[in-house]
């Protein structure tokens, strides 16, 4: 299991203190600090799995809370987005659930993502009944990660991502260079080389083969000194758009918006049901989604004309958090 659902071990790849993901024409590489290929994979869509893969469950496999914002509208592009969380506690019970807690960051088409993650449980970074930190980079069916360091409940975490600068490559393709990590944590850092933009900007947390409200932590968890920095130094306008499972008894609250000492509320169930819709409404409001059992295809482009959810499981709101690129929450 990866933080982009269930994938082949031979699509997770680790990346080694100082060595960078990087894009180059038709394929993604893993290059050493001294310039090596490490490892090469070819740039591909992501494709569909059969529903037997997942885990039997009682709470919905996926995102079940989360606010996002964007696509940047600015003309200067996201420098820096951080944000920091205290450590929750272990949950009463352990059997084999895996939780993600995260904020991302991701381009406007959707396909690939970038994050600083806090996990609960076994994936293939490791892991195991006990909180650690690990930075995540999906792209098609390739999942990257760093080196997973154990926290301690009650530890303040700061996931951080920057943007470093810019390049252009000798087919005249701008590539802009991100970084990932846990401030004070320098083994968890990870640095990506990307064709895209990242615009959009998530606060999540996101559940696997979770069988009942005594597999999470009770009660909040609150993300707070969320800073949004452009290029120009200033904190963009930022409204939240908050979205999360109400039917199995989720909640997330967007305390404070903006891109300066932003604030997001996290809330467990208390007790658990199965079913219900997805919804997506103003800030500052608890909303709803569910998901489905297979992953799938595509990621849905944000709707300018309506955010009530169809039949379809892949669009939830304006923004699908389910599509080719997988990603922790990207299945």
């Amino acid at each position: 299991m990866t933080p982009a659902g269930l994938v082949s071990k031979s699509r997770a790849h680790f990346v080694p203190a100082g060595a960078r993901v990087e894009h180059a024409e038709d394929a993604i590489h893993i290059i050493s600090s001294n310039g090596t290929i490490i490892h090469s994979a070819p740039s591909s869509k992501r494709s569909r799995r059969d529903s037997a893969e997942i885990f039997s469950r009682a709470y919905t496999d996926g995102y079940a809370a989360y606010s996002y914002w964007g696509p940047n509208p600015n003309t200067s592009a996201i420098a820096n987005f951080s944000t920091s969380w205290v450590v929750p506690e272990v949950p009463a019970r352990a059997d084999g659930q895996l939780l993600y807690v995260f904020n991302a960051l991701v381009p406007t088409s959707l396909d690939t993502i970038l994050q600083p993650v806090l996990q609960f449980g076994v994936s293939s970074a490791g892991g195991g009944n006990y909180w650690a930190v690990a930075s995540w980079y999906v792209n098609g069916p390739e999942v990257y990660y760093s080196s997973l360091y154990p926290v301690s409940v009650g530890q303040t975490v700061s996931g951080v991502m920057t943007l470093q600068g810019n390049k252009t490559s000798s087919t005249g393709k701008v590539q802009y260079s991100y970084n990932s990590v846990f401030s004070g944590i320098s083994s968890t850092s990870m640095t990506i080389n990307s064709n895209e933009l990242l615009t959009y900007t998530y606060e999540a947390l996101e559940i696997y083969t979770t069988s009942g409200a005594t597999d999470l932590p009770t009660g909040k968890t609150t993300l707070k000194s969320i800073n949004i920095v452009d290029q120009n130094g200033q904190h963009p306008t930022v409204n939240w758009t908050p979205v999360s499972n109400t039917a199995e008894g989720f909640g997330i609250t967007v305390v404070t918006n903006g891109g300066n000492n932003g604030e997001i509320d996290l809330v467990y169930p208390s007790s658990g049901s199965v079913g219900g819709g997805a919804t997506s409404v103003p800030a500052s409001s608890t909303t709803v989604r569910t998901t489905t059992v297979a992953p799938s295809t595509t990621v849905s482009a944000p709707s300018s004309t309506s955010n009530t959810p169809t039949s379809s499981p892949t669009s939830v709101g304006a923004v699908s958090l389910y599509g080719q690129c997988g990603g922790i929450g990207w299945r």
